[in-house]
């Protein structure tokens, strides 16, 4: 409350009972059991309140804003409501949403959602009080097991992939592992979008030349590209040209040759893209750093998670959803340094099936199975 009182300029005397829409002990509980486990972004709760809406997420950071906005969550589109018997109790009802998107039995799930949140103190926070009048009541978002949950206020529970919402919202992506070049292209083209669709790709080539634009976008795309060549004159000018046969190529918008001149001409791009949209949409712009391996090799690792974190915020600003190459196994040290910058890293091996991946999502801390490279997700 004295965080509203300091945002709203009011006394928190003056302040309606926050009793009267929340459990104040159930939301204390939520929040300080994301602080005691250190689980990462979640939950994110948001509730009306003295004529606010009121965004709480786990970093302890509190949002206030017009509660006729339409989200308080994000685009949260990619959620529909599940379909569970209302007459079970409340934990039921979550666990077993969760459940029906999923091969894992109850148990499992429940033991999931401990590792990410307070699932009993998500029911008594929208509780009726002691005296059985109603609360206002919170919704309450998280993510666990691939898949993102919200609770309302009134009981109801809707879910999603938490990939689709990455692909759709934005976000970074780390691609790992020690595999062939065209196996690389094939994960980078997916994750670049379907071909022909209205996009705009952007390309910060480190160490590969420009024909892995030509190889992973379509004609049209690729010549519309934009393309950061970083150090391009350490590589001989017959490999900066494309060996593909093409009337046109792509647009070179820069080509710096250190680490800071290579971080401003990506965020200069991510802008200058965004400027230019006459009409936004879900990750509209994609980013591709192929790879990360030459700033490794001549970087201390802090300069590199400095730059990784001044791109990732860039891309995240712009609403855009990148992927940043580093053909290592996902166990080397510069791995594991670096993946707390991202908010997922794609694994990439050739299994005895053939090239086969599988997503770390970080911020519910959940592993996909391995599945075929070629499928669609």
């Amino acid at each position: 409350m004295k965080r509203i009182a300091d945002e709203t300029g009011v006394s928190p005397m003056e302040l309606p009972q926050l009793n009267e829409t929340v459990d104040p002990d159930a939301l204390d509980a939520l929040l300080d059991s994301v602080e005691r486990s250190n689980r990462g972004a979640w939950p994110v709760v948001t509730f009306s309140y003295a004529n606010r809406r009121v965004r709480l997420t786990a970093d302890g950071r509190v949002t206030l804003s017009d509660p006729d906005e339409p989200s308080a969550i994000g685009d949260w589109s990619h959620v529909s409501d599940v379909d569970v018997a209302r007459e079970n109790d409340a934990t039921v009802r979550i666990v077993s949403a969760i459940a029906v998107h999923t091969d894992h039995d109850r148990a499992y799930v429940r033991s999931a959602i401990a590792d990410t949140i307070d699932l009993d103190a998500v029911v008594r926070l929208n509780a009726h009080r002691r005296n059985g009048v109603p609360r206002s009541g919170a919704t309450v978002a998280f993510s666990t097991l691939g898949y993102d949950i919200v609770v309302r206020p009134d009981g109801t529970i809707a879910a999603g992939s938490t990939l689709r919402r990455l692909k759709r919202v934005g976000g970074n992506v780390l691609v790992v592992g020690a595999v062939p070049d065209d196996l690389v292209d094939v994960a980078s083209t997916r994750l670049l979008g379907d071909r022909g669709r209205d996009r705009h790709h952007l390309f910060a080539l480190l160490d590969r030349d420009i024909d892995a634009v030509w190889t992973r976008l379509s004609p049209g795309d690729a010549s519309n590209a934009h393309v950061v060549d970083y150090a391009a004159t350490a590589r001989s000018a017959a490999s900066a040209q494309p060996s593909i046969d093409t009337d046109t190529t792509p647009s070179i918008v820069a080509e710096p040759d250190d680490i800071d001149g290579l971080e401003e001409a990506i965020d200069s791009t991510l802008r200058t893209i965004t400027a230019d949209e006459t009409e936004s949409g879900p990750a509209t712009t994609r980013l591709c750093v192929d790879s990360l391996r030459p700033i490794i090799e001549d970087r201390d690792i802090e300069v590199v998670e400095r730059f990784l974190e001044s791109v990732c915020g860039s891309v995240k600003a712009a609403s855009a959803l990148g992927h940043y190459v580093l053909p290592i196994e996902r166990s080397s040290d510069a791995v594991r340094r670096l993946e707390a910058s991202f908010d997922a890293t794609v694994e990439l091996r050739v299994g005895e099936s053939g090239a086969e991946q599988r997503w770390h999502l970080h911020e519910s801390n959940y592993t996909t199975d391995w599945f075929a490279l070629r499928d669609s997700r």
